[in-house]
Order: structure tokens, then C-alpha cells, then sequence
């Protein structure tokens, strides 16, 4: 598992961010894409403290860039919840993860919602579980924490962006 936070750039407007994003996150680099589209995929951000969480806040605001996240772990996700500036002025959610927890073993499941294609922009709804049961017991798999947190970010000004990259 990716403790440090790393960042990837795959082109010149994409970028993965894995690992725990802490006072020790070097996220300067993230200014080279000022005043155009930023694709963030946050699927391997482990934790964010609260000193990598300011970092993070600065680095966004200081640039007029539009970030547009991407498969957001569990892990940030709360933080929209915590947050609202955690996306940004200038940003907006594409897809995130919501973690299912077996009830009765310690089976986790993450389930993918992408804004617009298995999650309504209009009327979002997740289901409190899954409509599988556990693949190791056979148990119910429930979302580990409310809906609502979730999906703080409609609440706090969601706003549809570019879908493309």
C-alpha cells in the first residue's frame, strides 16, 4: 500500500494522486496546469490529514484551474462531506466510490457511481445496500456510512462539468 503521496501525471491535464496526503504532500506541481481542465483520479488516496487537506485546499485556490475528480476513494469523499472547498471553486465530481461493509464478516465491497450514468444528477440516491449479498458469507453488504455523506457535494453546490479527456 502507497503511504507517501505520489503524484503521476499521465498527460499534460491528467493526474493520479495515490497515498496519504499529509503536511509532507508536494503538490506543486499541480499549478502547471493553471487556467485549464484538470482530470484528478483520487481512487489511491489512502487519508487525508488535516494539514494535507489545507495543502490541497491552497494549491486549488491559488490557480483558476477547473478540476474534475475522479473515482474519489471513500477517503475523500468524506471530506466533501467535512470540507465543501475541498472541489473547489472551479470544481466538480465525476465519479467517486461509496464502501459497503459485510455485516457479519470483514468483507468490504466498493461500489463505482459515476454522476450521470449510474447515479442521477437531478435525484442522486444510494442504496443503503447492495443488491448482492457478500461473496465470503452471504451476508448483506450496507453502506458504511449515511447516504448524505456521500453526497454532501450536491447539497454544497454541485455543478455538471466537461465529461471528456
Amino acid at each position: 500500500m502507497v503511504k507517501a503521496c505520489r503524484i503521476d501525471w499521465k498527460t499534460s491535464n491528467s493526474v493520479v494522486i495515490a497515498g496519504e496526503v499529509d503536511e509532507n504532500a508536494d503538490l506543486s506541481s499541480l499549478t502547471k496546469a493553471r487556467d485549464q481542465i484538470l482530470y484528478v483520479d483520487l481512487s489511491g488516496v489512502t487519508r487525508l490529514n488535516s494539514s494535507g487537506l489545507r495543502l490541497w485546499i491552497q494549491t486549488i485556490s491559488k490557480n483558476k484551474t477547473q478540476l474534475v475528480l475522479r473515482e474519489c476513494s471513500p477517503s475523500v469523499v468524506e471530506q466533501f462531506s467535512l470540507v465543501p472547498e475541498f472541489i473547489g471553486p472551479n470544481g466538480h465530481v465525476e465519479s467517486f466510490y461509496a464502501r459497503y461493509n459485510c455485516d457479519s464478516c470483514p468483507e468490504e465491497e466498493l461500489l463505482r457511481l459515476q454522476i450521470g450514468k449510474n447515479l442521477s444528477e437531478t435525484r442522486p440516491d444510494l442504496p443503503r445496500e447492495l443488491t448482492h449479498p457478500c461473496p465470503a458469507c452471504g451476508d448483506t453488504m450496507s453502506l458504511d456510512q449515511s447516504p448524505e455523506v456521500y453526497l454532501s457535494f450536491f447539497k454544497n453546490g454541485y455543478k455538471h462539468g466537461s465529461q471528456a479527456s
